[in-house]
């Protein structure tokens, strides 16, 4: 296998194709071989294929067009997601071998791209967890430590993006699963504003937060797939039309909101030393820090309305398995979705509300800058065997609770295992969020390398 090729992101695939060092067809050769040989240790796909190429296959286009801009790159989607054919199992027993009768929205918009399906991707069991532990699948490892979490729900997707058997792959974000994994594998990942991408075709795991958003091994890739995945979808309730999002103004002012005392909102010590190491490349582009005061909000009672209102959504989503196959839920998801049973509407009421002062809140903080840079994970990947913490998406539900989008960035570090930071913006502000990635990442010449274990 072609480690330097496999390790590269997909704008450098992207150019090789186009300039014909490469065909995609020898790119998917290769990275399919690597799947044969890592996915039985990792377990990031549940279900793969090779996908077949076209004898006269060739680039066509430049990068600038939406019809050709993935011709020949190959993306994994999480198996919450439809993809026309194969069954959309949630990671749930209950869902084994229903079929998708049509692509999602967002995977309908990839292929028009030219882009190859490659595999189903592993997550946590309905979405409902943060750990990617799945006794129906069997657990996805993070591929810089066998036995740790490579984070959830989206952990195939990370996993499969930080060690390069794809690309690009589709997560979703209901509380932080697209970015929490992306911090824990050390590579970059989105959650869009809301209504800016079409959750059509996927399973619910919560009306309100949910985000279907793209993992990649760069911030200009995150940026060419934003490029195609968002779009007004007529048939989503959900869906904004999305030239609000493009008519956002850049700021002037170069501020960055930063919280204060970290470690009282639970942020281990390492990470804070982390974090603040990489807040100079910030102040390098220009940037002002202003510190804020966060401590003052609320994050567990946010924390217990996020999880009631996905319980009781995902309640609905289930209700038919719920009654007539609860012996296929896990002991843990049975546990959680039982749980709304002892609630009140005014219960749910409530929590919607809590949920509205996350949006106030970010209202007043965007006044005094243009967003907020904070820690994406509490702390580094754990071991399966050790207990899970309750605080672990703290940081990355608020800009669900919000609506807001944002990104989640590698943090330069000696660490053996990654982290993350994200950048949270203002509704609407997402192409802004992604080009203050790519200028991060340019400064700090940041690449994502595989795992040392793999090489």
């Amino acid at each position: 296998m072609d480690i330097a090729l496999l390790s590269q992101d997909v704008s450098t695939h992207i150019a090789l194709i186009k300039d014909k060092q490469i065909s995609a067809k020898e790119l998917a050769t290769e990275q399919f071989a690597l799947i044969e040989s890592l996915n039985p240790t990792i377990n990031a796909f549940i279900e793969y294929q090779m996908p077949a190429f076209s004898s006269k296959e060739s680039f066509s286009g430049s990068t600038t067009s939406l019809k050709s801009l993935f011709q020949g790159i190959c993306f994994g989607v999480k198996d919450n997601i439809d993809v026309l054919g194969f069954a959309t199992t949630a990671g749930m027993a209950t869902r084994v071998g229903r079929q998708a009768v049509q692509d999602a929205f967002v995977v309908n918009r990839l292929r028009q791209t030219g882009a190859q399906f490659m595999g189903k991707l592993n997550m946590h069991e309905g979405a409902l967890g943060a750990t990617n532990q799945n006794e129906h699948f069997g657990n996805c490892h993070n591929p810089y430590k066998q036995g740790f979490t490579p984070g959830g729900s989206s952990g195939g997707s990370a996993a499969a993006v930080a060690s390069g058997m794809v690309g690009l792959a589709l997560g979703t974000d209901t509380m932080g699963s697209v970015r929490i994994p992306a911090a824990y594998c050390g590579i970059f990942g989105f959650k869009p504003s809301r209504g800016a991408v079409s959750n059509s075709g996927s399973v619910t795991c919560s009306r309100v937060m949910d985000c279907i958003g793209p993992m990649a091994r760069s911030a200009k890739d995150l940026t060419l797939a934003m490029n195609v995945l968002k779009a007004f979808d007529q048939d989503s309730a959900a869906s904004f039309d999305f030239g609000v999002f493009d008519s956002y103004s850049y700021p002037d002012n170069k501020i960055l909101l930063v919280p204060r005392n970290l470690e009282q909102l639970g942020v281990a010590a390492d990470i804070v030393a982390d974090f603040n190491a990489n807040l100079s490349a910030f102040t390098d582009l220009g940037f002002t820090l202003q510190y804020f005061d966060f401590s003052e909000y609320n994050f567990a009672a946010a924390r217990r309305a996020g999880l009631l209102l996905c319980e009781a959504d995902m309640r609905i989503e289930h209700q038919a398995d719920w009654q007539d196959n609860q012996h296929l839920f896990s002991d843990y998801m049975r546990g959680m979705l039982s749980y709304i049973e002892r609630k009140s509407p005014m219960d749910i009421m409530g929590s919607e509300r809590v949920l509205d002062k996350a949006k106030v809140l970010a209202r007043q903080l965007f006044k005094q800058g243009n967003a907020i840079l904070m820690p994406t994970n509490l702390q580094r990947a754990f071991s399966f065997d050790d207990p899970v913490p309750a605080n672990q998406a703290d940081l990355t539900s608020f800009a669900n609770q919000a609506g807001l989008p944002a990104v989640s960035l590698p943090m330069l570090s000696t660490q053996s295992l990654p982290a993350g930071m994200q950048i949270v913006g203002p509704l609407g502000s997402d192409n802004y969020l992604l080009d203050l990635a790519e200028s991060w990442q340019q400064h700090t010449e940041f690449k994502c390398e595989l795992p040392k274990s793999m090489l």
